[in-house]
C-alpha cells in the first residue's frame, strides 16, 4: 500500500506557509460529519479536536495552494500512470487545519459524498501539506505508515476505505496542516 502513498518535500513555499499560519480570525473548532450530516458536539468532540479554516477561490493564498496541488499531483502521475485523469481541477476548497495541544483526529477514510464542502460525488484523492514542524507529536498514520511530514512537505493517497488515516495527539506546541480533496 505504502507505493500508493505519495511524500513530497518543499511542495509549497516557504513564505504561503508561513502567511497562512498568520491567520487569525475565522477559525471554528472542526466536526466530523457524513452522509447524515455533522455529528453532534459529544460525538465530536471524541473523534476530532482541532480548528479549521476554509481558503476559497478568489481568497488571499487559493490560486498559490491550487497550483502546488498541481504539483503534486503531477509528480504522483509520474509514478502512478494509471490516474491520469486525476485532475486538480476539481478540487475542494483547501480546509486548513491547527492543532493545538492535545489535538487529534480519529481515524477515518475520506471517501463521503457531500461531507467536505464538494457539491459533485466522492472524493478520489486526498492532498495534505504539512507547514511546520515546531510541534511534539502529531505524527500522521496512513494505511499503517507513520509519517512526521517535514515543513512545506505533502503527502498524497487515493481517498477510499483502503487508506484510513489519522493524526496522534499533539503533545506539544501547534501543528498546521492543510487538505483538500480531488474529485
Amino acid at each position: 500500500m505504502k507505493e500508493f502513498i505519495g511524500y513530497y518535500t518543499s511542495a509549497i513555499p516557504e513564505t504561503l506557509s508561513n502567511n497562512i499560519m498568520k491567520i487569525k480570525d475565522g477559525w471554528k473548532p472542526s466536526g466530523f460529519s457524513g452522509h447524515e450530516g455533522r455529528k453532534d458536539d459529544k460525538y465530536n468532540k471524541e473523534r476530532v479536536v482541532m480548528d479549521e479554516i476554509y481558503i476559497e477561490q478568489y481568497t488571499p493564498f487559493y490560486n498559490d495552494l491550487f497550483k502546488a496541488v498541481i504539483n503534486v499531483v503531477n509528480a504522483y502521475k509520474q509514478l502512478h500512470p494509471y490516474t491520469k485523469y486525476m485532475s486538480a481541477v476539481r478540487c475542494t476548497n483547501f480546509r486548513v487545519n491547527k492543532y493545538s495541544e492535545n489535538g487529534f483526529m480519529s481515524e477515518h477514510a475520506d471517501a463521503i459524498h457531500h461531507s467536505h464542502g464538494q457539491h459533485y460525488g466522492f472524493p478520489e484523492t486526498s492532498v495534505l501539506f504539512f507547514l511546520n514542524t515546531n510541534y511534539e507529536g502529531g505524527e500522521f498514520v496512513v494505511a499503517n505508515n507513520i509519517y512526521k511530514p517535514k515543513k512545506n512537505s505533502a503527502i498524497i493517497f487515493p481517498a477510499n476505505f483502503m487508506f484510513p488515516h489519522y493524526v496522534k495527539p499533539i503533545t506539544k506546541g501547534t501543528r498546521y496542516s492543510i487538505i483538500t480533496w480531488l474529485m
